[in-house]
């Protein structure tokens, strides 16, 4: 039986048929949060994003950010096999909720990349019978990110602040 909750809980790799969502391998976590760009990397990766990520990561002793579930995994291009952005959680459930998180490489944007990796993310979120639905919040004016979100299906919801919040109910 534990055996098995842990492999509930552990990163899983999620394939679409462009892209690999994996965790990050610690020496790769080390390069992002340096700011390094290994060979592996897309031009432009990591962002300043990435490298907050990878930090907090770090000094949270990395397991929960690489290994879980909830875990923020690197997008890998299976054509070329370079990590293009990020996504995944930003923890677990909070109130029965899932916050979904991501970025990609400003070369790869405009190329459907972005939905494959949510449709996948959806998957993964939906198959915890307790989540209830799955928010993203939107910093400002960024239209590309507010297109994926109403592509997948999310709503606007009203909260505070300068950031604009979507939220994906389950679906029935």
């Amino acid at each position: 039986m534990t055996e098995d909750l842990e492999a509930q809980r552990s990163a899983p790799v999620l394939e679409t048929e462009r892209l690999l969502l994996r965790p990050f391998t610690a020496e790769e976590l080390d390069d992002v949060a340096a700011g390094e760009h290994a060979a592996h990397f897309a031009h432009g990766f990591p962002t300043a994003e990435d490298m907050d990520f990878a930090r907090e990561s770090l000094m949270a002793g990395g397991y929960f950010f690489t290994e879980s579930v909830y875990a923020r995994m690197a997008i890998v291009e299976k054509s070329t096999g370079e990590i293009v952005g990020t996504a995944g959680f930003v923890g677990p459930p909070i109130d029965d909720e899932l916050e979904v998180v991501g970025s990609l490489v400003a070369d790869r944007r405009n190329l459907g990349y972005a939905q494959e990796g949510m449709t996948a993310l959806l998957g993964v979120a939906f198959a915890d019978p307790t989540v209830t639905g799955v928010r993203a919040s939107v910093p400002g004016a960024n239209a590309p990110a507010e297109q994926v979100l109403l592509a997948a299906g999310f709503v606007r919801r009203e909260t505070p602040g300068p950031e604009t919040d979507y939220v994906l109910p389950r679906p029935a």
